[in-house]
């Protein structure tokens, strides 16, 4: 028996919403528990993650820690966030002092949503 997965029509199909359920379900294999767990875990990671790229000063370290946030965006579905990751990891490779609001805005949408999903 399948276990329900978290994966649901969204109310709103003209906005694309932070995580991308139906990956998300795909890399749990649909198990409703294990996608809670994933997504508790990125959200304690994300915002681990954001307090120690914000403070490095080393880019070889903080583009290293962009990296480990992007894989971890993909694994649950933050589309968005692994996105800027991308384009902030460019600039990093460019030897730029990249901005880094859009990645504070992506992991905050991701993770109030993520909170939505798991009171709810």
């Amino acid at each position: 028996m399948a276990i329900a997965s978290l994966a649901r029509p969204e109310s709103r199909p003209d906005t694309t919403p932070p995580i991308d359920l139906v990956a998300l379900a795909g890399n749990t294999l649909g198990n409703r528990d294990l996608e809670r767990e994933v997504l508790r875990m990125f959200k304690a990671q994300s915002r681990s993650m954001m307090s120690r790229i914000s403070s490095e000063m080393t880019p070889a370290v903080r583009s290293d820690l962009i990296h480990t946030l992007k894989g971890s965006a993909r694994a649950v579905g933050a589309l968005q966030v692994a996105l800027v990751c991308e384009g902030i990891e460019a600039e990093l490779a460019a030897d730029h002092d990249p901005t880094l609001i859009s990645l504070k805005q992506a992991v905050a949408d991701a993770n109030s949503y993520i909170e939505d999903l798991l009171d709810g």
